[in-house]
């Protein structure tokens, strides 16, 4: 029975313990924003900083994706789920477009 009680209190303690980032967002109204598209740690992930708020957002997308390097303009909904790519809150992509206005290196914030 104690094993029971500390193998339970261990799982609880370990979920509390994850990074706000790291977990699925609840599924509610859209988001929108503009950044630059970086590369993810993971390979194939796509990652965006708002230039507005900061918050930084795994992009699943469908179809057509922007290319690392470039800014865009983008509208999603929280993802209610987990991502191998570990950055993040988690949105899928409903639209997004290329932000020309948005001065996009390696490395560095965005300009406008």
């Amino acid at each position: 029975m104690t094993r029971v009680v500390l193998a339970v209190a261990m799982i609880v303690l370990v979920g509390s313990a994850l990074p706000a980032e790291l977990t699925a967002a609840p599924k509610t109204d859209q988001v929108r924003a503009e950044g630059c598209v970086e590369a993810g740690v993971e390979a194939g992930c796509l990652v965006v900083k708002d230039v507005k708020s900061g918050t930084l957002y795994n992009l699943r997308i469908k179809g057509p994706r922007p290319q690392v390097g470039e800014g865009i303009d983008f509208v999603g909904v929280p993802f209610d789920g987990v991502s191998i790519c570990m950055q993040g809150i988690i949105l899928d992509v409903s639209k997004w477009t290329r932000k020309e206005s948005l001065k996009c290196t390696q490395g560095e914030a965005p300009k406008k």
